[in-house]
Parts: C-alpha cells; structure tokens; sequence
C-alpha cells in the first residue's frame, strides 16, 4: 500500500480526532486532557512516547529500519479563550473555551501522520520524533521542552498552520520572512500628586503618559528605515485615583512587532529613551521593562523550503502553491529557528461556498476539514523526503 493510500485510508479516523479535539479544548498549558488523548493514540498505534512530569504535551518517537539524522514534526495544541460561535456539530463543550485557531486540526493531522510513519518506519533511514506542544497561543512556552532535552539531537524541525486567507487545497512554503516578533513592554511612569485646582503644585502622570504615548509612534515613523516593518502600540493606560486629583502613578503596557532581528534587538534601548526624555520634560520619571517573546518567524534554510515547498506539491499538485504576504502576527515556533534549522508554512482551509470564511481567533471560525488528510499527507512526505535526502 503507498503513503497516499494509508493517508486515505486514515481519513474518518483523522476527522473523529479532530471532533473530538475540538469538543474538548483546553487552554495553554492546561492541555491534560489533550495530551491524555493523545498519548492514548499513540500508544494504541505502539509507538513509545516521552511525557513530562510538570508539563503537558509530549513527545512520541519513530526510529527507522536504518541510522540517519533525526527530523521533528510539530503540532500544537492549545485552545483560546474564547466562546464559540461557529454553528459546527461539534462545538466546544467547554463552556469559554475553543478551538479558534485550528490547533485541534493539526493535531489531528500529525497523530494521523504518526499512524502512516510507524507502518513505514523500516524504510526510513533516521528518526522521526512528533513533538505535540503546549502554550503556543502566550509565547515561548516550547522552550520547556528545550529545557528538558526533547530537541537534544534533532536536525530539522517542521511545522505548519491552517491557514484562513487561503483557499481549500493550496499551500505555502516560502523563503524570507513569514511572521513578526510578539514582544511586550511596560512602562511605569511616577509623577507627584495634587489637587486638581492647584495643577502647579505637582507633576502630573497622566499627561506625561499621554506625551510618551505619542512620542513612542516617533520609533517607527521617524527613526526607523520606512522599509522594515515595526509597529509599536500601546494597548493599555492605567492609572489616576480621582476626576480631581493629579495621578502619581500611570502604567503602559504595549507591544513591538518587528521582522528585522536587529531592530528588534534595538527596541528596549529606543523605547526607554523617548519615554524617559518625554516624560523627564514634565518632572517625571519613568521605568521601561521588555519582554522578548515570540521572535521573528524568517524561513532563511532555502535547503529545508525546497523540501517542504515539494512535499506539499507531491500531495496537493504543482500548482497549488500561493505566495502569501508576510504577516505581522506572531508563532513561536520562531524560536526553534534560533537554535536548529525548520521550516514553516501554511495550509489553506478558506472555502466560501461552504461558509467558511473567518479568520483565526474568531467565534465563528471553521476549518475545511477536506484538507487534514491532506494535511497528515504532508508531514508524512516532509518526513520522508527529508530523511532519504540526508541519509548518510
């Protein structure tokens, strides 16, 4: 039987799974019943599995028939806060909690995938380890598994996103920047207090606030090349005690993404200096805290894209590549990238002649499930085609 026809044949178990996953959501790093699901499937195929104590998530490993290098596949599979809408059958039982980014369809294609590689396992040459990860959705939680050795020893990793804007049977697999760094950053300003009748007689936070708020969008509009993206936003402002009363004390708490790693890097120095020179100007003081979160997701392993771009191509046709702009939302699988060569991608699930249409993070959204054999397919190649291309 041939890899297509073992996918095929795994179609209505990959699509229960992913029902299943997606009655049953769970939030980042809460995912114990996922993993509890995941181990079970696993373990009924035979395939030995890694687990962790303090975390979710595992780790499944596929030796082949010959010694070769080692290549990981990754699928996430965390929920969102959110309450659905989507109309589905099967929708979260969960109340406040859903699958809205289309992790409950990666998972289940990988488990399909794991399924199809285990049967064929005697004629790979390396391993294939599946890693099914926590806490994508708040930042860098996979370098837990860094931590405790999971990616000890591995070579390339590979992963991919359903993918809304796209249409039903199309893929991406591109060279160059794909996704923006999520960073994060808390400013507290300290002024002085007075009555509001007497402004003179302090300093006033708020207005100092207000002033560094304006004077953070100079970062990207006055000292940064026009030509690499950044946006800096600040998305909260708290602060003041009384209508009456000048504010001593206000807080902002923004975000920068960024594709240049660079000015990325450059970021906390140029944003401590505008706040603090700002707000210096109004007799106050400022503290800057950053936070690196996700980093820039940039496929720059032209070798690992030319794989991927034709496993894709063996499963979905020539054709259905799409060049895909780069956005500005942030993964991090990023962060795999800083340390072992990956490559990432998207698979299109947009299918208006079925009303699917909505983009991540939505109540409403749906997925064209038509695509996760296709999907499981996928990493089923990449696997494959990776391994005997490096073989020794």
């Amino acid at each position: 039987m041939t890899v297509h026809e073992s996918v095929l044949n795994l179609e209505e178990h990959i699509l229960e799974m992913r029902r299943h996953l997606h009655r049953h959501p769970e939030l980042s790093c809460e995912e114990r019943e996922t993993t509890a699901y995941i181990l079970r499937e696993l373990r009924d195929i035979g395939i030995p599995v890694d687990t962790f104590e303090d975390i979710t998530g595992c780790v499944a490993v596929i030796e082949g028939g010959k010694k070769g290098p080692v290549v990981m596949l990754r699928a996430d599979i965390d929920a969102l806060p959110i309450t659905e809408a989507s109309g589905v059958a099967f929708e979260s039982e969960n109340p406040g909690v859903m699958h809205a980014c289309g992790h409950d369809c990666h998972t289940a294609m990988l488990l399909g995938a794991a399924r199809v590689l285990w049967g064929i396992r005697e004629s790979l040459p390396g391993t294939v380890r599946l890693l099914f990860q926590m806490g994508e959705e708040i930042g860098r939680k996979l370098e837990e598994y860094v931590k405790r050795g999971a990616l000890t020893g591995v070579d390339a990793i590979f992963g991919m996103h359903v993918w809304p804007s796209m249409p039903t049977g199309t893929f991406n697999f591109e060279y160059g920047e794909r996704m923006a760094c999520s960073d994060r950053f808390t400013i507290q300003i300290h002024g002085t207090s007075a009555h509001g009748s007497a402004p003179h007689l302090g300093h006033d936070a708020v207005v100092a606030a207000a002033a560094a708020v304006m004077a953070l969008q100079t970062i990207p509009s006055r000292q940064n090349n026009p030509l690499d993206s950044l946006v800096v936003t600040v998305g909260m402002m708290n602060g003041g005690t009384k209508q009456n009363i000048l504010a001593d004390h206000v807080e902002l708490v923004g975000t920068v993404r960024a594709f240049n790693r660079a000015l990325r890097n450059s970021m906390p120095e140029r944003i401590r200096n505008v706040v603090e020179n700002t707000v210096k100007s109004y007799g106050c003081t400022a503290e800057c805290d950053y936070y690196f979160g996700p980093s820039p997701l940039i496929n720059d392993d032209e070798d690992l894209v030319r794989i991927a771009r034709g496993a894709a191509e063996k499963v979905l046709g020539d054709s259905a590549f799409r060049h895909t702009p780069k956005v500005t939302g942030a993964e991090d699988f990023s962060v795999y990238l800083e340390s072992i060569p990956s490559v990432y991608g998207y698979l299109g699930i947009r299918n208006p002649e079925k009303g699917i249409a909505c983009t991540n993070h939505h109540p409403a959204f749906v997925a064209d499930e038509d695509v996760l054999v296709k999907g499981a397919e996928i990493y089923v190649r990449f696997a494959e085609d990776y391994l005997h291309e490096h073989a020794e």
